[in-house]
């Protein structure tokens, strides 16, 4: 299965580059352990494939991870039962506030 991140950053970008540095590793750990654990399964869209909203948070390092994106509800459990404290429980609306900062690691 393939899986499209898309990242948003809620709040602005850290003045400490060691603060960004750690967010940037963390926001590629993750993305390797998802694209990995759901490398051999198959989701019910056509093409194999879905999209996934990543939320860089304003203070902290852990980066959450948007379950509503995602259309299969195996793949949801999937998701839920191995990142339990990944899944963001924040409004939508702060994810639309912040959709004009997105995040862009290079």
């Amino acid at each position: 299965m393939k899986i499209n991140f898309d990242l948003v950053r809620i709040g602005k970008k850290r003045k400490n580059l060691n603060s960004e540095y750690v967010l940037k590793e963390n926001v590629r750990l993750l993305k390797l352990s998802i694209r990995d654990l759901l490398e051999n399964e198959v989701c019910s869209n056509k093409n194999n494939s879905d999209s996934m909203t990543m939320i860089v948070p304003a203070r902290g390092y852990v980066i959450k991870i948007r379950l509503q994106d995602i259309n299969d509800v195996y793949i949801r459990k999937i998701l839920n039962d191995r990142f339990p404290g990944y899944i963001y429980k924040g409004s939508y609306d702060t994810i639309l506030d912040n959709s004009d900062t997105r995040v862009i690691f290079r």
